[in-house]
């Protein structure tokens, strides 16, 4: 199999591949490395490249009514999304406008509750912060600030509630070690014992980010 793939050259010095949800393929890589070399570097990583493109052609075949917006995740659950005049958010449907509307409904309807529910495992852990907010991220699905502020992507409200919870026991571990070091690990363990299923289901959802 042939790859169709995107070349970027910069001045770095390393040769990196990464592959999109979509399926999109693109190598990162020095200027003065050839066309021939990129192709050699593709094709040792083949292996990987064919099992990356088959995980996510099922996962975009589990979730061919998300991207076809005839479906749409609340707490982890697929409902009908439909469009009408107005928007709103039900137990068994959501209701907007537009795609542009998507935003507007869940921000309105469901951040206050991410908040609540942030708060609550913050008092539980008794991990201070400095405040919780909900915004649009378009690569993360939390931060949290030097000063202890947490803010959260409101994508989150699309999740199960266990994977909620692992991103904001994430970011409440940040006002601790305000890095990825093996004690910021540690403590993430130490409130989720299950950290690492939590990572690797949450990457399941990270085309959502890039959808909405």
């Amino acid at each position: 199999m042939n790859f169709d793939y995107k070349v970027i050259r910069s001045k770095r010095k390393t040769v990196s591949v990464s592959v999109s949800s979509d399926n999109a393929i693109t190598v990162k890589c020095p200027f003065g490395l050839s066309d021939s070399a990129v192709d050699d570097f593709i094709d040792s990583k083949s292996e990987w490249l064919y099992r990356v493109i088959a995980e996510n052609n099922v996962k975009n075949s589990i979730n061919a009514s998300i991207l076809n917006f005839s479906e749409i995740y609340v707490c982890g659950q697929k409902v009908p999304l439909i469009f009408t005049d107005f928007n709103r958010i039900e137990s068994d449907a959501v209701f907007v406008k537009d795609k542009a509307s998507i935003k507007k409904a869940y921000m309105k309807f469901l951040s206050c509750g991410l908040v609540a529910s942030a708060e609550n495992v913050s008092r539980e852990l008794k991990l201070k912060c400095g405040n919780f907010s909900v915004r649009a991220y378009k690569s993360r699905w939390g931060c949290c600030d030097k000063y202890g502020n947490i803010t959260l992507n409101y994508l989150l409200t699309m999740l199960p509630y266990y994977l909620q919870r692992y991103v904001i026991v994430h970011e409440l571990c940040h006002t601790v070690y305000f890095n990825h070091s093996v004690k910021f690990w540690k403590l993430v363990e130490k409130y989720e014992p299950n950290y690492k299923i939590c990572r690797k289901n949450l990457q399941g959802y990270n085309f959502l980010i890039k959808l909405y």
